[in-house]
């Protein structure tokens, strides 16, 4: 026995001189005499004050045994912040015991975890005090001391010592609450019921010690908000009134008893309000309907224990006054003011549902429902839902914002799905500060929870600011989204190829008219050939320029336009290249080669009809109105099956129509919601029926007053122009991107675009579309504008530490316009 004990001491000291050597210098090493704590505790100068303490009551021998101990020391400055001197030698002792863990094992900081453990140190009926540590983070004990830099891991013959920066006095029932951040609402509530010093009494002689605390986690306190919210409209703890705060607390706190979890099974206790609850096994049973359940056990303090439950247990009075009061859920909207949302309600037939059925009610604000109907092309309000079939589509659109049962807003999951009384479900995101809804239509803008666990008698309802569209229900009301992936042909007199007309061609792709095929009931060009080998193989080629739609009209104004042409994949494109070509007989014979398989390594393939979209500018033609010999594609360098589907190539202007979606949100500089600071005449603002997401944006609305400079919004700090760094010198693969709203048209002027690189190149970009096109810019609502950064004139954006933003010059006219999401993208 004598050797084995010694071999677990040798091999303590050891790992503990590997381990804790990477600290500090002061551990001793595997050639120096190994120590005990409290001889270590006695050489530390940064220790005196403990060391003094634990001589004065002869802990100093304890920690001198062979028994294995945590001890987690209070440096000088921990001790000279608190107040010691006046206790007893028998208090004293107590307080430095709760320092001490006896272990097993040396607890290593790299091994803790959250939870407690107990100390020597003891409380009512001589039992141990509880020490929680929590390791989210950076470790924290009793949610008052940290380690001290360089003085943990302190390896000696009989365990390990970790400074601090507290002393830990042993904690009361409330301190305990209040380290753990899961009861972190019960804190708040004894705060606010000014019960925090009744329920810190630690002296013995008092007729209420020692307390048992049966603690509600945050969880359970988000419920009472729910149901107090319902019945008297309290939308948090400070709303509730003090007294009434009190009750509820009060009734969680039997007086006069240490009652650990091995005594309550089978018990009936008085709480300090008064009134009575039962317990079986871990189960509460209060005035209420629904029973608590005891979900953590023997927290032990100096005045008492705690014991944690996941519901706020509720005495008669208060039960009986919530009865009385609470409003079911077609009530409590109306208490909201969601006028809109329950005249669709009562139109479809459901309010009886909503008054009874336990539901949880995704509500649409008033404001909701404006922008529904701004947005889609077959109603304009609700009165327009008439018939048989149109309320048949109401009642979907209503039943997709229903849940079966009640769900709390912390039951939420980031990418978790919601079912819906429509059978569709919605995605819950997570990711920003506030918690958002993704409905099955992936275009859609996510609709944000503006005010979550509005309390009824009969569910909980959450207040959202967008209406939720399901995929299914678009074409019946008319939302127009371009069929799998398509973009509607903005103008038809700039198609150039369509295999219905614009004169006759050459090459491998032929016409077709098939009508499970065709986007539109007309033609389209097909491929489906083998390439037969790596070289060249015509697909469709002109050169009568008279028949290059468009041309003329973009000529070099290459910025305002795009490439596009419709396609699909039906087999997947695995190799080689189409080569688009335009040639100018008497200048440029320009080539362009698309190959997204080869960027990306995967085969490229469509889900059904797509649009493919080009920037002119990266198409080598410096004016396409000079275009007079061959246009077209054809396919080289390799031997595969073609077979796809072709049609409507064209010029158009750049996006969809409506907001791109923000591919890369680790892009975007400018959102009026973070990334910095700005200055200029562009204010933030958040106007749900106006944001695109319910977020803030930046709003113009102003007079220029002259044709001067005009700030709109600039920032200098290259630590937040995001994206710089990953664009570079990459120009031709980036564009620059912003989403805009034209509430007053723009029809003369200039933006002016700056990156401004200190030491190198100043780079302005006019942006001003209504002087190219004669025209003026309305974009009906938000639109997404695209430049390619090829054409913006800085060499490399990773260089750009000056300025960077927008102005606007030129012009004595009115600004009136929202922007958002600045950002550069990939192509």
């Amino acid at each position: 026995m004598k050797i084995s004990k010694t071999f677990y001491i040798s091999l303590l000291v050891v790992f503990t001189c590997f381990y804790s050597c990477k600290e500090d210098d002061d551990i001793f090493q595997s050639t120096s005499s190994p120590k005990n704590i409290s001889e270590i505790v006695s050489e530390r100068q940064s220790l005196s004050i403990l060391s003094d303490a634990l001589a004065q009551v002869h802990l100093d021998s304890t920690l001198s045994s062979t028994t294995t101990y945590t001890v987690f020391a209070p440096d000088n400055s921990a001790f000279s912040d608190s107040n010691i001197t006046s206790l007893t030698n028998e208090a004293l002792e107590n307080v430095l015991l709760n320092h001490v863990l006896s272990t097993v094992t040396a607890d290593f900081t790299g091994g803790m975890e959250t939870g407690y453990l107990t100390t020597l140190a003891t409380g009512p009926d001589d039992n141990n005090i509880s020490f929680y540590t929590n390791a989210e983070g950076d470790l924290i004990f009793n949610g008052v001391a940290s380690l001290v830099d360089n003085a943990f891991d302190l390896g000696a013959t009989n365990g390990i010592i970790h400074t601090v920066d507290a002393v830990l006095m042993p904690p009361t029932v409330v301190d305990h609450v209040m380290a753990n951040p899961d009861y972190s609402s019960l804190a708040s509530a004894i705060a606010l019921s000014g019960l925090s010093e009744t329920l810190s009494i630690s002296d013995p002689e008092n007729e209420n010690y020692p307390y048992t605390l049966f603690a509600p986690n945050n969880t359970a306190f988000e419920a009472l908000i729910a149901q107090v919210n319902g019945a008297f409209g309290w939308a948090s703890l400070s709303d509730i009134p003090e007294a009434v705060l009190q009750q509820i607390l009060l009734y969680h706190v039997v007086s006069g008893a240490n009652t650990r979890s091995s005594e309550v099974d089978g018990t009936t206790q008085t709480s300090m309000q008064g009134d009575s609850f039962s317990i079986s096994g871990t189960l509460i049973d209060d005035t209420s309907y629904n029973n608590a359940e005891i979900v953590l056990t023997d927290i032990q303090g100096i005045n008492g224990v705690v014991h944690g439950v996941d519901k706020v247990l509720l005495p008669e009075e208060v039960f009986q006054s919530i009865l009385s009061a609470t409003l079911n859920i077609v009530e409590r909207s109306n208490d909201r003011g969601f006028t809109t949302f329950l005249e669709a309600v009562e139109k479809v037939g459901l309010t009886n549902s909503l008054s009874t059925d336990d539901l949880t009610a995704f509500a649409p604000n008033n404001d909701a429902f404006v922008g529904l109907f701004a947005a889609i092309n077959n109603f304009e309000t609700l009165a327009d839902f008439d018939t048989p079939e149109e309320l048949a589509v109401l009642t979907d659109l209503i039943n997709y914002h229903l849940h079966a049962g009640s769900l709390m807003a912390s039951q939420l999951t980031d990418g978790g799905t919601i079912s819906t009384l429509y059978g569709d479900n919605i995605t819950a995101d997570l990711s920003g500060d506030n918690a958002r809804l993704l409905p099955s239509f992936g275009d859609a803008i996510p609709s944000t929870i503006t005010m979550a666990n509005i309390g009824a008698n009969n569910g909980v309802i959450h207040e959202i600011n967008r209406v939720l569209i399901p995929e299914a229900l678009l074409s019946a009301l008319g939302i127009e989204t371009g069929e799998g992936g398509l973009c509607p042909v903005g103008d038809p007199s700039m198609v150039f190829f369509d295999w219905d007309s614009n004169g006759p061609w050459w090459g491998n792709v032929v016409a077709e008219n098939t009508a499970a095929l065709s986007i539109d009931g007309s033609s389209y060009g097909r491929a489906n050939f083998q390439t037969g080998g790596v070289g060249w193989q015509d697909l469709f080629w002109r050169n009568d320029a008279g028949t290059f739609n468009g041309a003329a009209a973009v000529g070099s104004n290459l910025s305002n336009y795009s490439l596009k042409f419709d396609l699909n994949v039906i087999e997947p494109m695995t190799g080689g290249m189409v080569r688009i070509r335009f040639n100018d007989a008497d200048g440029v014979d320009a080539f362009y080669d698309w190959a997204p398989w080869n960027d990306t390594g995967e085969p490229f393939t469509t889900d059904g009809w797509e649009t493919i979209e080009i920037p002119l500018s990266v198409l080598g033609v410096p004016d396409f109105s000079l275009v007079d010999a061959e246009f077209g594609m054809a396919f080289e360098g390799a031997d595969v099956l073609l077979n796809f589907a072709i049609d409507n190539v064209r010029f158009d202007t750049p996006g969809c129509g409506g907001p791109d979606p923000i591919d890369d949100t680790s892009l975007v500089f400018f959102d009026w919601d973070a990334n910095g600071p700005w200055w200029g005449n562009v204010v933030a603002e958040n106007d749900v029926s106006l944001s695109l997401d319910g977020s803030a944006y930046g709003r113009a609305n102003f007079q220029t007053g002259g044709d001067g400079w005009q700030d709109l919004f600039w920032r200098n700090d290259a630590g937040t122009f995001n994206g710089a760094s990953t664009v570079g010198s990459n120009l031709s693969g980036y564009v620059l991107k912003f989403d805009i709203n034209t509430l007053e048209p723009l029809t003369a002027g200039v933006f002016r675009i700056r990156f401004n690189d200190s030491d190198g190149v100043d780079a302005f970009y006019d942006w001003a579309p209504w002087n190219d096109t004669g025209e003026a810019f309305d974009s009906e609502g938000w639109t997404t504008v695209s430049i390619p950064c090829s054409i913006l004139g800085v060499p490399d954006f990773s260089l750009v530490d000056a300025e960077f933003g927008m102005a606007f010059e030129g012009a004595d006219v009115l600004l009136n316009f929202a922007i958002d999401n600045v950002r550069f993208e990939a192509l």
